[in-house]
């Protein structure tokens, strides 16, 4: 059944007869984004690679087809790639994304990693499934002269204003003399970036690169590099992966904004949120409330987690959007936007027949 889809894929899909080139999968273009022919092969190449490196690509994807299409979940040829997440189900013009990892620790030489990826249609009329296999594949040199432990700096979750230091060691092995870290590359106004020689063993050259977090980094997640340019012609610059978190100060649960919906002139609906912080803390004040949007506090004595209960019960019909702005006594503040409607009560029906 499987093996049928040019005949509906061409029936209701609305790009035209270069749809589907012979001998190319058609599920290539979901990658490339673009109605022309496809290339064979989706390739990522990360290049030449310390061993123990840990790297990180995104595969972007566009459904560019008429129908949904579904995602069977992708499985590496080799266990030194990883798949950290992927979109399972995209709708007609939906973009999603594969997430993969390589870990070169264990690798030497000229790594090719094969990653077919199975997309499932289904035909609008008969319910008949079909299918296609995207060819992606990630390539990578590791070098085993030139070895990085750990493989990338991993800065994990932090507190807002944290100034966390995470190293790698770089060790050069080879052959060449004078090897050396010539210049490092890096966004200045997110970290501070040292590089220390070591002492020398056995004829190699170790040096300790260490990243310290700024106070003044954005809240979220973020996924750099730093790049370490080198005197060797064969590996000018080493790419190593910077990934964390820099949590809020203050964060509310279970997110920002209360989205309430249609409520009756007459009615009301509560909520509980908790605001949370990584130190002792109390509420002083929630300012913003109105137009039926009301807040208490429970009385409670200093502590990490606090409740807030958001109150809404229609004055009269409309919509209503409110920011609150909740302040502690430590000075911090957080909003919290609540989104409601106020409508007419349904009368009740008539008996026809009194």
């Amino acid at each position: 059944m499987y093996r049928r889809c040019l005949p509906f894929l061409l029936m209701f899909l609305t790009l035209g007869p270069a749809a589907a080139q012979e001998g190319l999968p058609w599920a290539n273009k979901i990658f490339t984004g673009k109605e022309e022919a496809p290339p064979p092969l989706i390739v990522h190449d990360f290049g030449t690679v310390p061993k123990g490196t840990v790297r990180t690509h995104r595969f972007n994807m566009t459904n560019i087809y008429a129908v949904p299409m579904q995602l069977m979940e992708p499985k590496p040829s080799c266990g030194c790639v990883s798949v950290l997440a992927y979109t399972d189900k995209m709708e007609s013009k939906e973009t999603g994304q594969i997430d993969i990892k390589i870990d070169t620790s264990r690798v030497e030489g000229v790594k090719v990693v094969r990653l077919p990826v199975v997309i499932v249609g289904t035909h609008p009329k008969s319910g008949e499934r079909f299918q296609s296999i995207a060819q992606l594949e990630i390539r990578a040199v590791s070098r085993p002269d030139i070895f990085m432990n750990p493989g990338a700096f991993a800065f994990g979750v932090n507190p807002a204003g944290a100034k966390n230091t995470q190293s790698v060691t770089v060790t050069y092995n080879g052959r060449m003399k004078g090897w050396t870290i010539t210049e490092v590359g890096y966004k200045k106004e997110l970290f501070d970036v040292t590089v220390k020689p070591l002492d020398n063993k056995s004829g190699t050259m170790s040096y300790l690169v260490s990243a310290t977090m700024k106070e003044g980094m954005p809240v979220g997640s973020f996924d750099d590099q730093i790049v370490l340019k080198t005197n060797d012609p064969a590996a000018p610059a080493l790419m190593v992966n910077v990934t964390g978190t820099v949590q809020a100060s203050l964060t509310l649960v279970p997110d920002n904004v209360m989205k309430i919906g249609n409520i009756e002139i007459g009615k009301k609906l509560e909520k509980r949120y908790l605001l949370k912080a990584d130190k002792l803390f109390r509420i002083a004040s929630v300012d913003g409330d109105g137009d039926g949007v009301t807040v208490s506090l429970p009385p409670v004595t200093a502590a990490k987690t606090q409740a807030v209960i958001v109150l809404f019960q229609p004055e009269k019909p409309g919509a209503v959007k409110k920011t609150l702005t909740i302040k502690t006594d430590a000075g911090e503040s957080i909003q919290l936007t609540v989104e409601g409607k106020g409508t007419l009560p349904v009368a009740p029906p008539t008996d026809p027949n009194p």
